[in-house]
């Protein structure tokens, strides 16, 4: 049951809102940059997972919360930017590797910096102790197993 006036949803309301206002400088840099917000979901998790073992371009879609199909169009635009290379085994043709570029490694500590400048009017309305406090109840609702996958139809 919901505490004391903060139901589920008004805080649900407060998170999308939230995630508007934030998106609104996301979507610029990634528009100056000339990357789709799935190309960058994708290039992301490859910059994250870089010094890890290979996986495939199925993998990497999955740990982006993207759709098979959507990873592909994203992983067809990071190759012709030069970002990521990706390749079918000799062994398995039924299977794509994709892989991170220098370039691409660039390309997201850039990104990064630019993303940085855009919402930092934003991040500054809260101590080092409040963002540590809010990244992890948000990371707490990310990562919850019960909680529903991104993009499923999941109505309580």
């Amino acid at each position: 049951m919901p505490d004391a006036g903060v139901s589920a949803t008004v805080l649900g309301r407060m998170i999308v809102q939230a995630s508007r206002v934030l998106d609104v400088p996301f979507g610029a840099v990634l528009d100056r940059h000339g990357v789709t917000r799935n190309g960058w979901w994708l290039l992301s998790e490859l910059y994250r997972s870089r010094a890890g073992a290979l996986a495939t371009l199925g993998e990497h879609a999955r740990r982006s919360a993207l759709a098979a199909s959507s990873a592909t169009v994203a992983a067809d635009q990071l190759v012709g930017l030069g970002l990521t290379r990706r390749w079918r085994p000799a062994g398995n043709r039924r299977i794509t590797m994709i892989a991170i570029t220098d370039a691409g490694v660039a390309f997201v500590e850039a990104v990064r910096a630019d993303l940085e400048v855009a919402v930092h009017r934003l991040y500054r309305l809260y101590d080092p102790a409040e963002r540590e406090t809010l990244h992890g109840l948000l990371s707490r609702l990310l990562t919850d197993p019960a909680a529903p996958a991104a993009g499923s139809d999941a109505t309580p």
